[in-house]
């Protein structure tokens, strides 16, 4: 399916609304794949009907707004007001966000996107404030001498590589996989013999102790049958992937063995004897095991 036929699809499915003004995921599911190819093709769905030329809900809107628009915006009000933004400030803005935003842009996004406005402003001023581990370091022949975490190191770089490793492992297994670049609790979307299947990709750097962490708003907005956490296991000279179904970490939190927290479940996942345990529990079984995919 080429971009024409999926706006071609996109306003054939428009002329057929009634009562609703807009189209929603669930109309693009009436017809196999084309969610696929939307996403592959335009990147998202409010895209996808600015392609079309059809009209997207405020909700739509938000979702095509990427982090670095919503950082950048953010900066933008900084400058404008001389200090932090606040939670009014959003509402009484009405020019800068026309610059990132057909509609206003809510301060309740970022968090969604990022925890809360306070995290996403320390982004920003982390962004522009440059500490002496931050600064290059170099001799003489401008060769750098130092310089901690060159160019952010595992814990920038480990994350998009999982799911590219992610990405890759499902085209090799015959599924048509993309990226889905905007911040809905899902990472990948995939189609194999017109099922549809999402995935979030969580990454773990096997070297330490730190969990793996599943935040309840994500869980509980993404949470149904045809999803699957794919934990990518690194280390500096192996990976291995663990495939859970949906229900099975459902269970797990259920039973405990994911530790509850006031906004999340830590999943903590050790290595013993060269084998993956959370707790006691063995996870032998969905070690690379792609076939629990279906």
């Amino acid at each position: 399916m080429d971009k024409n036929e999926v706006l071609s699809h996109l306003k054939k499915l428009a002329s057929g609304l009634k009562t609703k003004k807009y189209l929603t995921l669930d109309d693009l599911r009436q017809i196999p794949r084309l969610e696929y190819y939307m996403q592959f093709h335009y990147r998202g769905f409010a895209n996808a009907l600015k392609a079309a030329n059809l009209p997207s809900s405020k909700l739509a809107a938000a979702m095509r707004i990427t982090n670095e628009e919503l950082l950048d915006y953010l900066r933008d009000l900084k400058t404008k007001l001389k200090r932090n933004p606040k939670v009014w400030d959003f509402t009484d803005d009405n020019e800068l966000y026309k610059k990132y935003s057909d509609y206003k842009i809510s301060w309740s996004i970022y968090k969604t996107r990022f925890g809360g406005l306070r995290e996403a402003i320390k982004l920003i001023e982390k962004d522009t404030i440059k500490t002496e581990e931050e600064i290059k370091v170099f001799d003489r022949n401008n060769d750098i001498l130092e310089k901690p975490d060159f160019l952010g190191g595992k814990g920038r770089y480990w994350g998009e590589a999982a799911e590219i490793h992610v990405t890759a492992e499902l085209l090799y297994r015959g599924f048509q996989a993309a990226n889905i670049p905007v911040d809905v609790g899902l990472d990948i979307l995939a189609v194999k013999d017109n099922n549809t299947f999402y995935f979030q990709v969580k990454h773990k750097d096997t070297s330490n102790n730190q969990a793996i962490k599943i935040t309840k708003s994500s869980f509980e907005k993404t949470g149904r049958g045809n999803v699957y956490y794919v934990f990518v296991l690194l280390s500096n000279d192996k990976r291995d992937f663990l495939i859970i179904p949906f229900h099975i970490v459902n269970d797990w939190i259920r039973e405990d063995i994911a530790e509850a927290t006031e906004d999340g479940y830590m999943i903590h996942i050790k290595v013993r004897d060269s084998k993956y345990y959370l707790k006691e529990k063995g996870l032998d079984y969905y070690l690379n095991n792609w076939n629990l995919i279906k």
